[in-house]
């Protein structure tokens, strides 16, 4: 009994540390902030734009990890008197080369005018974001 006690408790343990976090490879918010008027990238017919959504984007951040994982903590805001489901081609993160992409992630959920924090993830690239877009001029 004693020894079965043993292998469960050896179990839990190597388990738990198995699921440790690397703390080495946290997301911390990148110290620039770049305002709208520095970045001015090429844009033509075939540039990824985002699809219009009845957000406002109260405010962003960007964020990055030692690994080069990319991502956005965003704070929305849902303009329509109803519900709201928001997509990942809402949105439009640019990279500091110029390069456009939609975060990775399910649909999210706006219940009428609520506003909520979320994190949009880019995956891993070697620059760092510089913009969000968003489309709710239409």
């Amino acid at each position: 009994m004693k020894y079965q006690a043993f292998a469960l408790l050896a179990l839990i343990v190597s388990g738990l540390s198995a699921h440790a976090l690397d703390t080495a490879d946290a997301a911390t918010f990148d110290r620039r902030v770049i305002t709208e008027d520095e970045v001015h990238f090429h844009e033509d017919e075939t540039t990824l734009k985002p699809t219009v959504a009845f957000i406002e984007v109260v405010n962003y951040r960007a964020m990055s990890a030692p690994s080069g994982a990319r991502f956005f903590m965003v704070t929305l805001k849902n303009q329509m008197d109803g519900r709201q489901v928001i997509q990942p081609r809402n949105f439009v993160g640019i990279f500091a080369d110029g390069k456009r992409v939609n975060p990775s992630f399910r649909s999210i959920l706006l219940e009428s005018r609520e506003t909520r924090t979320v994190v949009l993830s880019f995956g891993d690239y070697q620059f760092p974001l510089v913009k969000l877009l968003i489309d709710n001029e239409s």
